[in-house]
């Protein structure tokens, strides 16, 4: 049955649903491609050096052996030798005997008429060898031996493959020749020539060394007894210094014809059964699907069972002759148990709050769709103050007091951290009780804060969501916007109700934006970016601000966000992006190389008008493409059609610069990098806050670093507030940073006024 496309669609946008499919396809790859099989090789290879088998003693070998050469005083024997040595085997109760050899003599060579009468005497007894010039695998066997030792000797494959880098050998049961299908040697040494088709993978867990052998000279001179080779098979082969040598898997060199026999004895008791990769594909493939999710991938109990689908199963299975094959199962766990490490790593970096440690809003948001319970935001009024007052870091020691006085009432209850704002889900259900509640522990808190020895005031205001039908994100926004409300209002609780106040206060804000924009309210402020490899201001980065004569200056995030979820983001862009390439033409054409950023909602990228408001507006000042950077604003809204994509293509192909704002917050984290054609990333000046003193900071920066640029991407740090953190992200080889350290955000006269200056500063 095929799913609906809004579910697949819903399966696709999940990060954890996209390494589930990735993995499986991966997986799927190596094995339908065999790209493993060499990896494969090495580890069968290394399984059998943990058992040591000892050969059955029913095949024996004749070894042509330097020593035998030397008494011949010859580098090879001849058709006459082989006569007496048959007979010799034959007497002494050898059941068969076997040429590991393609007999190239002619019929007239010396003696070759006494082998040809030997071969009478034991017909169906005898066996030579055939082969080929090429791999078995595709060609027919062409070297036979001649048509008057054929009547009367059998006829039996020498084929081998070998596995790339010789990790691994297999044989056939039975070859194609000129003269019809042949069994191989080592099917016909096993009496396995019941199996028509097929190969097998030989068992070099044999000791060779345990294969009886006799010398072809003391067979020839007679010295052979019917206890070396009563009953038993024998195989005639070359194992002088100078003859073909392989090397055994992970072992030294031997001849070829202790191949041939390690094969023989593989097939000797029962047949090998070669499974592939498909079970443990399978097997790991459920495992990993039920176990992608956050923080079960290094889960030691799913661990525990990887490793014993992956390594013991294969290790016990061989000694049963039972071949699985795991590489490919082990390319899909590895990469899919990882991936998810790295998300949850991201995700857990992004869900805490560095400063306190408690979780941060952003995991507040992906709880999930709903709730139940009344949502509260407590702002604290002189947050930022009391920060200032210590020396050191005590966010920390304030966060876990709020913390503790939150939870006198509700002990169980989660509090979520982020700036000086404290959010959590109270257990109370009576919107009453609640307002009680909170002005407990407003009286408490009033009570005074002991902070690194130090009594504190603390001031705050409430604000409550009571909607339990909206979502989480939808109900913080409400109850932050609540709380902010509480503060100007002088309120200690501001309840949300979207019917009344708020919604009205939001519709009056965003009937005066335009109006705003006409009278000179909203202005444009830039924000140096400085070249750490040329000590330079290279760009700046325009900025909307919205000073109100009555509310004075208005947050951008609290304006844009109301223009955006009003679908009037655009005219605020339009506005943005004319003064930006006024701006910029300005500079450049005074000579400058210059580069500035606007930024560009997700919102917009689904408008088909913005890549012509961006050309007009850059024809319109006669400014070059090159010199405008869209940076992609509210990733989380960003969607991952065909449509979106393509337009941002469309930008870039017009000469465009795309970079990734806030990276490493919501979701512009290293899944965006894989598909949008950005040039730049920017990374989120949480990040960089405390990049000199957190190390887990100092690490994700590096990390980030190092991933965009082997990608191809440039990297701008934001919020570079202190010189330590500058010399830092230098060291580290970031390429651009901006924040308070290198130039607040201003117009953009006291910008071209002051930039020589700020060159200057940051060079220390």
């Amino acid at each position: 049955m095929i799913l609906p496309l809004d579910r697949l669609r819903h399966i696709w946008n999940n990060r954890r649903s996209r390494i589930v499919i990735s993995a499986l396809l991966l997986g799927a790859f190596c094995g339908v491609t065999n790209l493993t099989l060499p990896l494969e090789d090495l580890f069968i290879a290394a399984r059998t050096k943990l058992r040591h088998e000892k050969a059955s003693g029913r095949i024996v070998i004749v070894k042509i052996d330097d020593r035998s050469l030397e008494a011949l005083h010859d580098n090879d024997v001849n058709p006459g030798l082989d006569a007496r040595v048959v007979d010799n085997l034959m007497r002494a109760g050898a059941s068969e005997v076997y040429f590991n050899r393609t007999y190239p003599f002619s019929p007239r060579t010396a003696g070759a008429a006494k082998f040809i009468e030997a071969l009478e005497r034991y017909p169906g007894r005898v066996y030579l060898g055939a082969a080929m010039q090429t791999g078995w695998r595709k060609a027919t066997l062409s070297r036979v031996p001649a048509r008057e030792f054929r009547e009367h000797a059998g006829l039996v494959s020498l084929a081998v493959a070998s596995h790339p880098l010789n990790m691994s050998f297999s044989f056939p049961y039975t070859s194609k020749s000129t003269l019809g299908t042949v069994h191989s040697l080592a099917a016909a040494l096993a009496d396995r020539t019941e199996e028509t088709e097929g190969v097998f993978r030989g068992d070099f867990a044999l000791d060779h060394t345990t294969i009886p052998t006799i010398s072809y000279i003391d067979v020839l001179n007679g010295r052979v007894g019917a206890k070396q080779v009563a009953g038993r098979k024998i195989v005639i082969g070359l194992t002088a210094s100078s003859s073909e040598v392989h090397p055994l898997p992970l072992g030294e060199f031997a001849p070829s014809v202790f191949f041939h026999v390690i094969a023989a004895e593989t097939l000797i008791g029962q047949k090998p059964i070669a499974l592939g990769w498909i079970p443990t594909y399978l097997v790991v493939a459920l495992m990993m699907a039920t176990g992608i999710g956050r923080g079960r991938s290094f889960k030691p109990l799913r661990l525990a069972g990887y490793a014993v689908i992956l390594f013991v199963s294969p290790i016990m299975l061989d000694r049963y002759g039972i071949e699985l094959m795991v590489l490919p199962a082990t390319v899909m766990a590895v990469y899919a148990t990882f991936r998810a490490r790295t998300l949850d790593k991201i995700n857990d970096v992004s869900e805490t709050n560095a400063a306190s440690g408690l979780p941060s809003l952003q995991a507040l948001r992906g709880m999930g769709e709903r709730s139940s319970g009344l949502l509260v935001a407590l702002k604290i009024r002189n947050y930022s103050g009391i920060i200032r007052s210590f020396e050191g870091a005590v966010e920390a020691d304030l966060a876990t007091e709020i913390q503790r006085r939150i939870r006198i009432s509700e002990p169980d209850v989660a509090v979520y951290h982020e700036g000086g704002m404290f959010v959590w889900i109270s257990n109370l259900t009576d919107i009453v009780e609640l307002f009680e509640n909170l002005e407990g522990l407003h009286r408490i808190v009033q009570n005074g804060i002991i902070i690194a020895g130090t009594e504190v005031d603390v001031g705050f205001n409430c604000g409550v969501d009571s909607e339990l039908q909206n979502t989480i994100a939808n109900r913080l926004a409400n109850a932050m916007q609540s709380a902010e409300e509480a503060v100007r209002s002088d309120e200690l609780v501001c309840h949300h109700d979207g019917a009344k106040g708020e919604v009205q206060w939001e519709i009056s804000l965003l009937a005066s934006l335009d109006r705003a924009i006409d009278n000179g309210e909203v202005w444009v402020a830039f924000q140096p970016k400085l070249d750490l490899l040329t000590n330079k201001v290279i760009g700046a980065e325009a900025l909307a601000r919205w000073s109100h004569p009555e509310r004075g200056p208005i947050s951008p995030e609290k304006f844009i966000g109301i223009a955006e979820e009003y679908h009037r983001i655009e005219r605020i862009t339009r506005f943005v992006l004319d003064k930006a390439v006024r701006a910029a033409a300005s500079y450049v054409r005074d000579g400058h190389d210059f580069s500035v950023s606007v930024n560009i909602s997700a919102q917009l990228l689904r408008n088909p008008r913005l890549p012509r408001m961006i050309l007009e507006a850059l024809a319109a000042h006669d400014l070059a493409p090159a010199h405008l950077i869209l940076e992609i604003t509210e990733t989380d809204r960003l969607d991952r059609s065909a449509k979106t994509v393509q337009m941002m293509e469309e930008l870039v192909a017009a000469g465009l610069r795309i970079s990734i704002d806030d990276f490493g917050t919501g979701n512009a984290t290293i899944d965006y990098l894989r598909y949008l054609p950005a040039a730049e990333v920017k990374i989120d000046k949480s990040f960089i806050r405390e990049i000199d003193s957190n190390p887990g900071d100092h690490l994700l920066v590096q990390s980030i670093i190092e991933m965009a640029h082997s990608l191809g991407r440039q990297v701008v740090a934001e919020g570079v507030e202190t010189a330590e953190a500058l010399m830092l992200l230098r060291s580290l080889q970031c390429d651009q940073v901006q924040g308070y350290y290198v130039g607040r955000p201003v117009p953009f006269r006291d910008f071209t006024k002051h930039l020589p200056e700020k060159s200057v500063r940051t060079a220390g």
